[in-house]
């Protein structure tokens, strides 16, 4: 079977699909069309082969000119449903159905559900009238399509609220993400990891999503232990209701040893990589197997301690020059910019990982292998 795997960028799935050892072809459609993406594939970006700003409807385009079968999408075609019945046509998808991510990705059913469930979860409202001036209570403005932290604002009362958006409680917490496998009906918890959210060192701030930490959470196994058991209870709870398949995310705030659901991601994300990095899972088996009512075994409890894993996107802070590619792919850096490609300030570079006994420890070398990869493109940048 012939695979297209589609979305903002394909890289990381198709990696995984490749590492696989299954026997399907595969191509991909994304905006980046990264170095080390065709190192895996035949495939066509919005950005260099058709030379678009990106849009979602420029990847139906892209995908005109590969052949293919069956479809996966990724981010953050989770928001245009439409866009991915229309690329897909006739051809099955492979992944949860436009209709389900209408109904999953929806705030007001979501977070309604979660009430109704007896989960907790932020408070929502989609009229900026209703906030009263003088509450404690902090508000965050959040895109309906919302991705990686895009849009993502404080909002004061008195402030106009646009189109798109609705505003959501901020809780002070620890901003965590798990992910898991789901067969419409059961679902299996593969990870639960940190997210880095904001962080200057990597090139952005407020609440921008640029990266994750996955290990044992908590001070002690008990709290690990119930902060896992807790997540296997809300994942189950939502594949029932919304009739999720293949591989999800679900992104939390953790607040004393609380779990509070903000939204599902319901295709491939980040801290996946992560999950096949600590677990030796391969996710593009565990997705398709999943799509086919067949659930992993894994089981997160049993998993014996490997320390932590990191991942870090790294955003440029001035524009740069990208240089040697082949170069820092052998040392283990991803999503790589072609020789010569000119970045922008404040546009995604590449993703960097790491490894190590603790969190810190995990934080303190992403940061290190991202210092180092954007001076040597400065270097580049500086005329002789």
């Amino acid at each position: 079977m012939d695979i297209l795997i589609a979305g903002v960028s394909a890289r990381a799935m198709v990696e995984s699909a490749v590492r696989s050892g299954l026997n399907h072809r595969i191509v991909a459609a994304d905006y980046f069309g990264d170095f080390d993406l065709g190192l895996l594939c035949a495939h066509r970006s919005v950005k260099k082969s058709l030379s678009l700003a990106y849009d979602p409807h420029h990847l139906i385009t892209a995908s005109l000119d590969l052949t293919w079968d069956s479809l996966i999408y990724t981010a953050n075609l989770e928001n245009y449903p439409a866009v991915i019945e229309t690329m897909a046509g006739t051809k099955p998808i492979l992944g949860n159905s436009p209709a389900a991510l209408v109904s999953v990705r929806d705030p007001a059913k979501f977070f309604e559900f979660l009430s109704q469930s007896g989960i907790p979860g932020p408070r929502i409202t989609f009229n900026s009238t209703s906030i009263i001036r003088n509450s404690p209570t902090r508000w965050l403005r959040k895109p309906l399509r919302s991705g990686g932290g895009h849009g993502i604002a404080a909002h004061l009362p008195g402030d106009r609220l646009e189109p798109g958006f609705f505003l959501q409680e901020y809780l002070d917490g620890l901003p965590c993400s798990a992910v898991f496998a789901a067969d419409g009906w059961d679902a299996c918890l593969l990870g639960i990891s940190e997210q880095l959210i904001g962080r200057t060192e990597f090139g952005v701030d407020g609440f921008r999503y640029c990266g994750s930490i996955l290990g044992a959470m908590g001070a002690g196994r008990g709290e690990w232990s119930g902060l896992v058991k807790s997540m296997q209870q809300v994942v189950g709870a939502i594949t029932r209701e919304f009739h999720l398949v293949g591989i999800n995310g679900i992104d939390f705030i953790l607040k004393d040893e609380t779990v509070y659901p903000l939204e599902v991601n319901p295709r491939y994300t980040a801290s996946m990589e992560l999950v096949e990095r600590a677990y030796g899972l391969n996710i593009f088996k565990t997705h398709l197997e999943a799509c086919q009512g067949r659930l992993s075994d894994f089981d997160l409890l049993s998993n014996p301690d490997g320390g932590c894993f990191g991942k870090a996107i790294l955003f440029a802070s001035r524009d740069l020059i990208f240089r040697d590619p082949r170069c820092w792919f052998d040392r283990g850096v991803r999503d790589l910019p072609l020789e010569g490609e000119c970045i922008a300030q404040g546009k995604p570079i590449c993703t960097v990982f790491s490894q190590g006994h603790s969190r810190s420890e995990c934080v303190d070398r992403l940061t290190h292998t991202a210092a180092d990869i954007e001076l040597t493109c400065l270097h580049a940048t500086t005329p002789i």
